[in-house]
């Protein structure tokens, strides 16, 4: 899909409720597809949700890892260590790590994205 295209949809469908003949139509399955397939799509619609929340995702080496980072933290800004859909935290330290669900904050250490590989630095 072409990006100027998923951006129209995007304003479109993103955020709202939405009635259930609009989930089931083609537009809206051609919308789901391309944020999940097309990273061009992705990229963009991640930017700005983090951009809207505020949170500073250019410092990260890909937008999955930004994401996912942004998604392991709490309205406060604090890691929830408490949420079994985490999956990467990132620690005030510069460490990331992918978190071991045993209720504490036992995690395994990562020196690579797992998304991109790149090398990551504290």
């Amino acid at each position: 899909m072409e990006l100027e295209k998923f951006k129209e949809l995007h304003y479109k469908f993103f955020g709202k409720e939405l009635p259930e003949e609009v989930l089931e139509s083609e537009e809206y399955e051609a919308y789901e597809e391309a944020i999940h397939e097309d990273e061009a799509c992705y990229s963009w619609a991640t930017a700005e949700k983090l951009k809207a929340k505020g949170f500073d995702y250019e410092s990260y080496c890909c937008m999955m890892m930004a994401d996912k980072v942004f998604e392991s933290l709490d309205e406060d800004g604090e890691i929830k260590y408490d949420d079994p859909e985490v999956i990467i935290n990132k620690w005030d330290e510069g460490f990331y790590g992918i978190p071991v669900h045993n209720g504490g904050a036992t995690m395994v250490v990562i020196n690579y994205c797992p998304w991109c590989g790149t090398k990551l630095s504290k």
